[in-house]
Formats: C-alpha cells, structure tokens, sequence
C-alpha cells in the first residue's frame, strides 16, 4: 500500500482533473492545523453533487469502492480513502472556505468546520467520542482565535454547544 501523502495526492489530482471541489478533512487534515494524530486514511469532504464524477475519478485512478452510502464513499486501492459527500448548504459552504494548503496544493477546511464534522461524527458513532473530543480539544487549544459564532452554529445542530464550552473552559 502507498503511503498517506501518495494516497492524498493521487485522490486529490484525480479529483481535480474533474473540477471536483474538494477539502482534506480528518487526521491528516488536523496536521495543517498544527496537530500530530495518527491515522490510517485519507479523508476528504467532496461536492456530493458530483457523486458519479467522484465515482469515475477515483476509479480510473486505481481506487476500488469498498462501501457507499448517500453521505459517504470508502475506497480502498491505492490507499484508505473516505470521501463524505457534501449534499447540504453549509457542507457545500464549508468547501467554499476551505484554505489551500501550498505544500500539497490542497485545500483544507477551517478548523471550525473541522469541528463541526468532529461533533456529527462521533454523535452518529459514540464509539469515537473520545477521540474525536481530543482532537476538537487540541483545536481549541491551536486556534483561539476561532470564529465562535460559527463553531456555535455548528454545534447547535447536534446540541453540542455546552459540550464545546466545556472544552473550550479546559482549553
């Protein structure tokens, strides 16, 4: 299997030939803001408009589908990657605002958004609060200059906000 950065890159060229808006987003993601975290995957947040041009993409460039859903694609081939699919306004929004990183010429979400994707997950699989708790933690204690009325907003959705400034206190 290839490494992460030959799997990030690969995924991401082959959704760029296909003017795929994407944003890296997960473990890897957490490293552009500052934050070292083991994983075993590329994740990225993709335009969920795009579903079949995403399909397409990363098949001709040698990932195989090993699961799907309507929020999520899984790849395996040249790497472990996760594609979640941005079907709503404000996951399409955070694609708008996501940063593009020069070194691997890719764009990456705020970390704002970054939490709000760390709440719906581990609120959808409690397995993963924990960690997914760490890392919003960790960026908290990176970023305190965040946009709080949008972590807020995107804490709001799941009923998270006191749990957030409950992180926040310990941050």
């Amino acid at each position: 299997m290839l490494d992460l950065r030959t799997t990030l890159i690969t995924a991401s060229d082959a959704l760029k030939q296909q003017n795929i808006a994407h944003a890296l987003i997960g473990g890897f993601a957490l490293a552009f803001h500052g934050i070292n975290r083991a994983t075993a995957d590329i994740d990225f947040l993709a335009d969920g408009t795009k579903r079949s041009e995403i399909l397409n993409a990363l098949k001709s460039a040698g990932f195989v589908l090993h699961f799907e859903s309507p929020e999520v694609l899984q790849f395996t081939g040249p790497g472990n990657l996760d594609i979640l699919l941005a079907n709503r306004p404000i996951s399409q929004q955070m694609l708008k605002d996501a940063n593009l990183q020069k070194k691997l010429a890719v764009y990456v979400l705020r970390a704002e958004d970054i939490i709000g994707l760390k709440i719906q997950a581990y609120i959808n699989d409690p397995s993963r609060e924990l960690q997914d708790k760490a890392d919003i933690q960790q960026l908290l204690k990176r970023h305190p200059n965040l946009d709080w009325s949008r972590v807020k907003k995107l804490a709001d959705i799941f009923d998270q906000w006191p749990t957030i400034e409950a992180l926040r206190s310990k941050s």
